[in-house]
């Protein structure tokens, strides 16, 4: 006879003898409606891994347009920076350290999130203190994608806080 005994909400092994599981709480012995409603709910917040990775998905979809609007924005003003081989390459870099994070940023998600909001944060406000007239150019543009980026780290960190909590992969 075996001395354990798998939990049908979070999975893990348990000792046979637990009235409740030690991970999730889960009631061995409590009616069946007391066991459904805390599966139920078990379910609801395991909802926050599928939330997270379609918040990384929207991200590095968002990643790869920032890539494009500078790409573009480039492409545009290709005569006028051609003149000045410093702010091409500055503009090349920063399409570069786009599009790596959003190829990468599955792989490393804080990382590949935190490094292109760093650097879009430091142009923005670079740029407004040059010219506080930049500030309301593209603001809905800046604010969706500084917002998806913010949304993505928090989303991931509480999918991760429930993966470690709960002993989920």
């Amino acid at each position: 006879m075996s001395n354990f005994k798998s939990c049908p909400a979070c999975k893990n092994d348990v000792t046979a003898a637990d009235e409740i599981c030690d991970v999730c709480q889960f009631p061995f012995n409590g009616s069946e409606k007391e066991k459904s409603i805390h599966i139920g709910r078990f379910i609801s917040q395991k909802g926050v891994i599928v939330d997270s990775q379609d918040s990384l998905t929207k991200s590095q979809y968002l990643l790869y347009l920032a890539a494009g609007m500078y790409t573009l924005s480039v492409v545009i003003n290709l005569s006028l920076l051609l003149n000045n081989l410093f702010t091409l390459i500055f503009n090349a870099a920063i399409i570069l350290v786009l599009i790596v994070s959003g190829i990468l940023v599955k792989k490393a998600p804080i990382v590949f999130l935190l490094v292109p909001l760093f650097v879009l944060l430091s142009i923005y406000i670079s740029n407004y203190v040059i010219d506080p007239s930049t500030l309301h150019q593209g603001i809905a543009f800046k604010l969706i994608i500084l917002g998806s980026l913010i949304y993505s780290i928090y989303n991931y960190a509480r999918s991760e806080s429930f993966k470690k909590k709960f002993n989920v992969e």
